[in-house]
């Protein structure tokens, strides 16, 4: 038997419909010196026979089975480790992937390097929609060495142990393993590889496939965010972090509180606001307080302003402010709140609070860097939640509170419930008359009566949609989806007798779904003699009228009017060509645009993108690809692109082009002369030097 160069540890529990997939990936690497260690997890189901088969069939695999459950990843990963013989180890789970090329990939960086250890890029692929993302793509934006943690603190959110390859001598000698009885066991491992390491390699290539499948019934346990051991665990591992890091520098130890706020803060936050049941969301609060208290200060300068305010609820005990917050991080970027003005600062919340962790309350609330008041009205995200709905033969009856976080939702906005479809046609609609405003700055909203259809085709099986909210303030218009919070519409079916076609639907059925939205399908079985003779009374005029009788486009309805721009602040345009490869991903890094100029520039952003503009942005940028280039640079003041035919036409421009390596030669050719940025902080200190202060 050939020597081995690689052990490849793979590790399941109770996975049998998916383990032998990802032992045939490491099974079929094109590395073939390799040996592979399954260790199982006392499995009770198929799992142990399907692998003693294969097994039988390659001498490269070795298969361990434990007693008793571990309730980890920890100590089957150590099982494997103290039976690995080849100079270099890899992990695998059982519900995930390797490359193809992945041993051979990561062995030949890490002996050219003399690596410690090398990072590949791990793709997660969503099985439901079949879309693959890069993990952390900034992490693995080249293939490069860097000597320790100090020189690249981005490695902190590397924190999967499966992408790498790692020295088994390294290993030992620095006695380096997975901490048993804990969740979350990656990240304390890759951690003290990370701060023991001289020299760690990371590589563009993509090495693991992690698959993610939403669909499945048992969440993974990593998943299982509103169990108590959950957050235990979680804490607990970051503490031991912490005490990893005692001898860091400052600059990694604020880098891995930062880390720790945008990413754990945010998954526990979002659980702790929408768990069902509130005394075990506030024990799970409790727990994640005590340690969210300990961290910097300076930490929570560097999260998302929405983000800022829900831990200031969690550190206050406030759990309404916590859940209202999380729903702009979680709900796509709804405003569940009241935002003011002071000073030209905006602030969420109408009044003041304590002092936490040496910040006044206002610290903590400055949104003002979301401009949610000086949000364009059509883009606005209104937060809307029915309270009450019931449906009486065809007729409805609903009440809808609504937000009006800026307090100026006048008499003069009307207001109707519709069903959209999935081209964002309007297939029905219900008005809604103002009732009356509490307080804190909610309307309440009455609709009653037959919903109006704005089509006269019958429904059909795969019609499917969302319910909005549809204000209208003159030419303008918004358009934000209904959330049920706490008013049961799952499976409420709502007639639509206008367009009852025999044997075909006869209306729609409320469905729930994610973060408290409403959806609808068609639902029901139409018939009597109305509906009988509608379908044979459209069949006769289309037999008469052929292709003139085209049926009503419920597009034609509702349609939204003019979009608005604000006033206060430059309109720019951002325009990149087009790649010979196809729609491109967004060259532009809108994050950190609105980051660096939200308050200085609104941003219509065009062009043949494959991706959509976060809604979270939408209060400095705008998905500008429904409009046409006349009306784009005829609001703008200036240009940015890296389109020949677009460059100085009829707008000052700045050419921006950060594409690399191959992508840059499927784009047209610049003209020779002039300047190209290629980092978008670059083109932010641009734009900010041409257009100077729009006040």
């Amino acid at each position: 038997m050939i020597t081995p160069l690689v052990s490849v540890i793979l590790i399941g529990y109770n996975d049998a419909t998916r383990v032998t997939r990802a032992l045939e990936s490491i099974r079929q690497q094109t590395l073939e010196s390799i040996e592979i260690i399954v260790v199982d997890d006392a499995s009770t189901d198929a799992s142990a026979q399907l692998i003693t088969t294969i097994a039988e069939q390659d001498p490269r695999i070795r298969f361990v089975k434990r007693q008793v459950n571990s309730g980890g990843c920890s100590a089957p990963r150590n099982d494997g480790l103290a039976l690995a013989s080849a100079p270099w180890v890899m992990f695998c789970d059982s519900d995930d992937e390797l490359d193809k090329h992945s041993c051979a990939n990561l062995l030949d960086a890490a002996e050219e390097w003399n690596a410690d250890l090398v990072c590949g890029a791990a793709v997660r692929h969503d099985v439901g929609k079949d879309r693959d993302k890069i993990w952390r793509p900034e992490l693995h934006r080249s293939d490069r060495m860097v000597a320790s943690l100090e020189d690249e603190p981005d490695l902190l959110y590397d924190t999967i142990s499966v992408n790498k390859i790692y020295s088994r001598s390294f290993l030992a000698r620095h006695s380096i393993t997975f901490p048993p009885g804990l969740l979350f066991e990656d990240q304390v491992f890759t951690l003290q590889c990370f701060l023991q390491a001289k020299r760690i390699g990371i590589l563009q290539t993509c090495v693991y496939i992690w698959n993610v499948d939403r669909s499945t019934e048992e969440a993974s346990i990593t998943q299982g965010r509103m169990q108590q051991r959950n957050v235990v665990d979680r804490v607990e591992i970051n503490r031991r972090m912490d005490d990893l890091l005692i001898d860091a520098s400052d600059e990694v130890k604020l880098a891995k509180a930062v880390k720790f706020l945008r990413h754990e803060g945010y998954l526990y936050l979002s659980t702790i606001g929408e768990h069902p049941d509130t005394e075990a969301a506030d024990a799970l609060a409790d727990v994640f307080a005590e340690y969210v208290a300990r961290i910097d200060p300076r930490a929570f300068g560097y999260v998302r302003p929405a983000l800022r305010v829900a831990f200031y609820g969690l550190l206050t005990g406030d759990r309404d402010l916590l859940r209202r917050a999380m729903r702009w991080e979680r709900w796509a970027s709804v405003v569940d709140g009241v935002v003011v003005r002071s000073d030209d600062r905006q602030y969420w919340g109408g009044s003041e609070g304590d002092p936490i962790l040496g910040n006044d309350s206002s610290w903590w609330r400055d949104v003002t860097a979301l401009q949610l008041l000086d949000m364009p009205f059509s883009t606005r995200r209104y937060f809307h939640e029915f309270t009450e709905l019931q449906v009486k033969g065809a007729r409805v009856s609903a009440t809808i509170e609504t937000a009006d976080y800026a307090g100026d939702l006048g008499p003069d906005v009307q207001a109707h419930i519709v069903w959209i479809d999935r081209t964002s046609s309007v297939v029905a609609s219900l008005p809604l008359v103002f009732e009356s405003q509490t307080a804190a700055q909610r309307m309440r909203w009455r609709g009653s009566g037959v919903p109006q259809v704005h089509m006269r085709r019958a429904l059909m099986r795969s019609d499917k949609g969302s319910l909005a909210i549809r204000l209208s303030r003159g030419s303008h218009v918004n358009v934000t989806a209904i959330r049920s919070v706490g008013a049961q519409v799952d499976g409420t079916f709502v007639p639509f007798p206008a367009i009852a076609f025999a044997d075909r639907p006869a209306g729609s059925e409320l469905v729930g779904g994610d973060r408290a939205s409403v959806g609808w399908r068609p639902a029901g079985i139409a018939g009597g003699p109305i509906a009988w003779s509608r379908r044979f009374g459209n069949a006769a005029r289309r037999r008469i009228s052929g292709s003139t009788a085209s049926l009503t486009d419920a597009r034609n309805a509702l349609l939204p009017g003019d979009f608005d721009l604000p006033d206060n602040r430059f309109v720019v345009a951002y325009l990149p060509a087009t790649s010979d490869a196809g729609p491109r991903a967004w060259p532009l890094d809108l994050t950190e645009w609105d980051r660096q100029l939200a308050t200085h520039c609104y941003l219509l952003a065009g062009g043949a993108i494959d991706e959509s503009v976060p809604t979270r942005l939408w209060g400095s940028i705008r998905d500008a690809r429904g409009l046409s280039l006349a009306q784009i640079l005829d609001s703008a003041a200036l240009l940015i692109t890296d389109d020949p035919a677009l460059i100085d036409t009829v707008r000052p421009s700045i050419v921006f082009r950060p594409d690399e390596g191959a992508a840059r030669y499927l784009l047209p050719p610049l003209p020779v002369g002039y300047p190209v940025i290629t980092e978008t902080a670059e083109l932010a200190q641009e734009v900010q030097r041409i257009l100077g202060d729009p006040s």
